[in-house]
């Protein structure tokens, strides 16, 4: 069972002379699975721990960056998907107003030699570490080759042609392409929050909906639209339509993500459920009156159960 850790002490006292592997890990895709993979195997042969290290916010989030980051996997959500390698550690640390202003040398000395006697470290081709990110992977190597521990940089990795990194997964997120995105993830997209209450428009017409307040409020919501979805409710997983966006036939304003459940009564306010985002199904359009918003939606649940029952 991989360890969760939130400081520098506990790695160091439990996980010394580790092979690590550095980076925020948005998303957790194919690109940090090679990355993740490197350091277990390492690690398997050098008969120590492997370890990830990370941060927490994302440092484009704590830097003051306009609009916000919006993230694909808030911490939470890391954890769940990094406790699936055979990772020994995961080392969150801390991204404060402090630690931004550590020189990429001084962290490299103080962190990685002094307290974590790092082996060997595996980063992507673009890392970029310390004070304003001016480290990069060949001051690693030139620190490693004077500290003497082993610097190994994984080279950019591709899926069917197309670069795999979090930039690329955000864009075709916001562009609602879904699938795309799985494939560049390796695993479904999912968005989870707390069931809320809200106005009662979807009980009105007969396809009660859960309102979600996401977990965390720079969590990435795919392009608005309806969406065909799986909603895990603890030992259940139940077959869905979420709907993304302002509502426009209710002359909403406020952008809400809405769940039908299909097949599903309950009292669920005030639970936690996680959406699992399966593909797209339209974007989202203003009706000319409820009774034609009613009879689409009826559509788009036949649709989604179509796609969901593959």
């Amino acid at each position: 069972m991989t360890a969760f850790l939130r400081t520098v002490e506990e790695a160091e006292q439990a996980y010394p002379r580790s092979v690590i592997a550095v980076g925020n890990f948005d998303g957790v895709h194919r690109g940090h699975e090679v990355i993740i993979e490197r350091v277990v195997e390492r690690a398997i042969k050098l008969g120590t721990s492997g370890m990830v290290v990370t941060f927490d916010p994302h440092p484009q989030q704590y830097l003051g960056r306009k609009p916000p980051l919006s993230v694909l996997t808030p911490i939470e959500r890391k954890l769940e998907l990094l406790s699936k390698y055979d990772l020994d550690a995961v080392l969150i640390i801390s991204f404060t107003q402090r630690f931004a202003k550590i020189t990429a040398e001084e962290f490299v000395k103080l962190t990685y030699v002094r307290k974590l006697e790092i082996q060997e470290i595996v980063v992507g081709y673009s890392h970029k570490f310390g004070e304003k990110g001016k480290g990069d992977q060949l001051l690693l190597k030139r620190l490693g080759n004077r500290y003497g521990f082993l610097t190994h940089i994984v080279d950019p990795i591709e899926r069917d042609g197309v670069l795999v990194n979090s930039s690329r997964i955000r864009n075709l997120l916001n562009s609602g392409e879904i699938i795309a995105a799985r494939n560049l993830l390796g695993h479904p997209y999912t968005i989870s929050g707390t069931v809320v209450p809200g106005d009662g428009q979807g009980s009105k017409m007969s396809y009660p909906t859960a309102n979600l307040e996401l977990n965390d409020p720079n969590w990435l919501k795919p392009k608005r639209g309806v969406y065909a979805v799986r909603v895990n409710l603890g030992q259940k997983v139940l077959n869905g339509v979420m709907n993304i966006g302002i509502r426009p036939t209710f002359k909403k304003e406020i952008e809400q993500c809405e769940v039908h459940i299909m097949n599903f009564e309950g009292d669920i306010y005030g639970r936690i459920i996680h959406v699992e985002v399966v593909d797209r199904i339209r974007d989202e359009i203003k009706f000319s009156s409820v009774d034609k918003l009613k009879l689409q939606i009826l559509k788009d649940v036949e649709t989604s159960y179509n796609i969901l029952k593959v």
